[in-house]
């Protein structure tokens, strides 16, 4: 009888416990696989995801806090008309107050904010049409009916300045009703005569992307301290 070494038999029950492993993982009932406790729980040191719910709530928030916003006209082309423009969120309505220069002396020119803050085309016809979520016909800011963008007229003087304080309720920085932000705003050549469909006010002079502003109207940018060591 052949005798059999002992690295051989130690080598078939490696064998036969592997074979015998691989049959009962084959023939063992399904189950779902459970969850580690590290991957239930979270591993030390990091944080869960919040529900997608709760992180919406936050990004709103953050955008509700934003109370302070400025567009920069700048000319069309052939065009000289520039300005800036500043809106200040006071509680449920805005203050807008327009610097507005290079207008045709003593004349108006209708005022509006514009569905996009595209500056592409040297026209400004990028900036498209009357901001109007509400789907409103057009008018005067204080009409009972109006574009939320109605801002009405800019009144030049004899130097083609104009200065406008307006405040609307129809109107907000980056809250829940008619946020601003990101938008276009525009100068045309015309008078807004309040017609419809957008008040006649011929082609745009001037044009600016409404943005998040540095400052209040009211308080000037604080100048950036510079810690750095100067040059040798």
């Amino acid at each position: 009888m052949t005798r059999l070494s002992t690295s051989t038999l130690a080598s078939l029950c490696v064998l036969t416990l592997t074979l015998g492993v691989a049959w009962a993982a084959e023939h063992a009932p399904n189950k779902p696989a459970e969850t580690a406790p590290a991957m239930r729980q979270g591993m030390p040191g990091m944080m869960e995801h919040p529900p997608m719910d709760d992180m919406a709530k936050k990004r709103a928030s953050g955008w509700k806090a934003i109370m302070h916003a400025v567009a920069v006209l700048t000319p069309t082309e052939g065009s000289t008309v520039h300005g800036v423009v500043h809106f200040d969120q006071e509680k449920d309505s805005l203050r807008i107050v327009a610097e507005i220069q290079g207008l045709t002396p003593n004349q108006k020119h209708g005022f509006h904010i514009h569905e996009f803050g595209d500056l592409t085309s040297t026209d400004g016809s990028c900036a498209g049409g009357h901001y109007n979520p509400q789907d409103q016909p057009h008018g005067m800011p204080d009409a009972p009916q109006h574009h939320a963008g109605d801002l009405g007229n800019l009144q030049a003087d004899d130097q083609g300045k104009a200065h406008l304080e307006l405040t609307v309720t129809d109107l907000t920085v980056a809250g829940r009703i008619n946020p601003i932000l990101g938008r276009g705003l525009v100068i045309h050549a015309q008078p807004d005569d309040g017609s419809q469909p957008t008040g006649n006010a011929g082609a745009r002079l001037a044009v600016g992307v409404i943005g998040i502003a540095h400052q209040t109207m009211d308080k000037p940018a604080e100048k950036p301290t510079d810690n750095s060591t100067p040059r040798k």
